[in-house]
């Protein structure tokens, strides 16, 4: 099919570019509109106003209402509904004045999917009973039967499964007798969809596997891959890991295949729900961290994912993880509830317009054979208590509205508030730490180093009387300048100054190894060259040089590696050593170099995961850069 379509467009293309005939452009531009709309919106936008252009200039009515329709499913996909159902009214009274049976069943269907977009589902379902009952007229058994489809589709939205079943059914009968095996592939997963809202899992699979045999006979790829995950997603639910395994890869591997990329995401995150459960975390990790590398087509699918991380980062232990992929995933969740709790309240709405409709006709049908002022004064009555009630209703709902959103936006102040003064405290007190560094160095370096040089000077002068004492004391000399001068650049490392974190960073453990022949200091960058605020490097090149003195310190070490990775706007920072470790229960014995990194971990609203055992400590701080405090 793929390669049928590739085809079609060379062919299409070639000739908008040589044919002379302004019909002939016209048509090969619209039939090109209709084969992009579903990869390339804009080119197929392009095309589309092309052949407008020229039917309006050839004043061809029909080929304008064609483009009309066209118009109105473009901008259906866009979700400009409102524009769409301008273009579809276009064409509907085009429709009319021919008297035109079957244009006017076609333009009354896209009605009434713009309408099920819209979620009116009432106004939805008054569309498609009157386009099946044009194509009753008609006999036109392929319309009736995709008609019902859809019929079922909006009664499964309204979660009126009886009625959804039914429509389904009817469906299933006219595709059965007409062998439209691609229809009733859609019918099939549509019933398998309505059993698995209704927990009826064994009903829902008999569904779906119909429709899988039916896919893969007719080679529809896109349909295996979705009726697979379908699959794989109840066997989950069943907690039959190893089914639900099989059905999820079947459909990543058609998804990577034929590069269906807006559903990879969802199928990765399901996948790495599955191998959490079966105690392959590091797969299921890996899985999660693939997902971000794909396109994300929705929120639920953000929700999705943030939730599944949060499972697995709370059973492996890594709390601050969890924790953040829960705030992620309650935020994604509040707001699709919001938009879903609208849509239930503009559904609600229409069915009670609609049961408010019946009852008024019932009432003036039951009142006919009383007196007409009675009637009205009835009528009047009803009226006025049922608009009191509603304003009172609303005002009252308004009210309590308005309330919790003071109260919550005063709650969000005050943590706000809070958040600020922490982070200017921090702030100080690291800034504090830079100045003291920086006075002492200055005090080394311009005093005490020259008081060493100048009695090096002097002691120099008497080397005349080749006193040994007199060389030693200078060789002495030297050594303590060279300690200061090390000590100074420990403090304020020239190299931070005049290079970058990796620069300084690579300098530093260089220099230390060469001071330490005992231990290996190697050094590592990956990924993306860092590009920092000056204050952000120096927090975290202080982190490096207090995690890599600890090492020396306490952990009798004999490698030490420091590592800074930067992908995708997120940097990992990672200090291991093969020491004897520490109890990380009792971190009080760290001393307060352990709580300088932590308040600068703190500071940059980062993270710092903790390994320590017989065989060395692991330092792992992940900086996402869009929440770093630069100010």
């Amino acid at each position: 099919m793929a390669q049928n379509r590739s085809v079609q467009l060379d062919s299409l293309l070639l000739l908008a570019k040589t044919t002379t005939d302004n019909s002939v452009k016209a048509s090969v531009h619209s039939r090109l509109a209709w084969l992009y709309i579903n990869n390339d919106i804009t080119i197929a936008e392009a095309h589309l106003d092309s052949s407008m252009v020229l039917y309006s200039q050839l004043k061809d009515k029909n080929g304008i209402a064609i483009s009309n329709y066209k118009y109105a499913v473009l901008n259906r996909f866009l979700g400009e509904y409102k524009v769409a159902h301008r273009y579809i009214d276009k064409y509907l009274d085009f429709a009319e004045t021919l008297k035109d049976t079957f244009k006017t069943a076609n333009g009354l269907f896209q009605k009434g999917v713009i309408f099920s977009l819209q979620t009116d589902y009432q106004s939805s379902l008054k569309q498609y009973h009157k386009t099946l009952s044009l194509y009753e007229s008609l006999k036109d058994s392929t319309g009736m039967g995709f008609t019902l489809n859809s019929i079922g589709i909006v009664y499964k939205n309204l979660k009126m499964y009886d009625k959804a079943i039914q429509s389904y059914e009817q469906a299933v009968a006219i595709h059965t007798k007409n062998n439209d095996l691609n229809n009733l592939a859609n019918v099939y997963n549509g019933l398998g969809s309505v059993y698995s809202e209704l927990q009826n899992y064994d009903k829902a699979l008999e569904y779906f596997h119909e429709t899988l045999v039916i896919d893969e006979k007719i080679n529809n790829n896109w349909g295996m891959a979705q009726v697979s995950k379908n699959i794989g997603l109840i066997h989950l639910e069943k907690q039959s890991y190893s089914k639900a395994l099989e059905y999820l890869n079947k459909a990543h591997k058609i998804q990577v295949a034929y590069d269906y990329t807006s559903d990879i995401a969802e199928t990765l995150t399901q996948l790495s729900s599955v191998y959490m459960e079966l105690g392959n975390y590091k797969k299921s990790e890996a899985l999660l961290n693939d997902v971000l590398q794909h396109n994300i087509p929705s929120k639920k699918v953000y929700q999705n994912l943030h939730l599944q991380s949060y499972k697995l980062y709370d059973k492996i232990g890594k709390p601050k993880l969890a924790l953040y992929h829960h705030e992620k995933y309650t935020a994604y969740k509040d707001s699709i509830f919001n938009e879903e709790n609208l849509k239930n309240v503009n559904t609600l709405q229409i069915q009670f317009e609609t049961e408010k409709k019946e009852k008024e006709i019932v009432e003036q049908e039951l009142k006919l054979s009383k007196q007409e002022d009675a009637y009205q004064k009835k009528k009047m009555q009803y009226g006025i208590m049922t608009g009191i009630a509603a304003i009172l209703l609303i005002t009252s709902l308004l009210t309590f509205f308005i309330f919790k959103q003071r109260q919550k936006r005063k709650t969000q102040e005050i943590l706000t508030l809070k958040r600020e003064h922490q982070i200017k405290t921090l702030e100080a007190l690291i800034e504090g730490e830079e100045n003291e560094r920086f006075r002492i160095a200055k005090e080394l370096h311009d005093g005490v180093n020259g008081d060493l040089a100048a009695i090096k000077y002097k002691l120099s002068s008497l080397l005349e009387m080749n006193n040994k004492v007199i060389k030693e004391a200078i060789t002495m000399i030297d050594d303590s300048c060279k300690q200061v001068r090390a000590i100074s650049h420990d403090l304020v490392p020239p190299s931070l100054e005049n290079f970058d974190l990796v620069e300084a960073a690579e300098v530093y453990c260089s220099n230390l190894s060469e001071t330490n022949p005992e231990t290996d200091i190697v050094f590592q960058h990956m990924g993306d060259a860092v590009d920092l605020p000056k204050k952000v490097e120096i927090n975290i090149f202080r982190i490096i040089q207090e995690l890599v003195t600890n090492s020396l310190k306490h952990a009798k070490a004999t490698i030490v590696n420091v590592q800074i990775s930067n992908r995708n706007n997120h940097i990992q920072i990672t200090v291991e050593d093969n020491g004897i470790g520490f109890n990380k229960d009792n971190l009080k014995s760290q001393g307060i170099g352990l709580n300088n990194v932590k308040s600068r971990v703190e500071y940059l609203n980062a993270t710092m995961d903790l390994m320590s055992n017989n065989n060395g400590t692991s330092y792992t701080i992940d900086i996402d850069k869009e929440r770093l405090n630069e100010n």
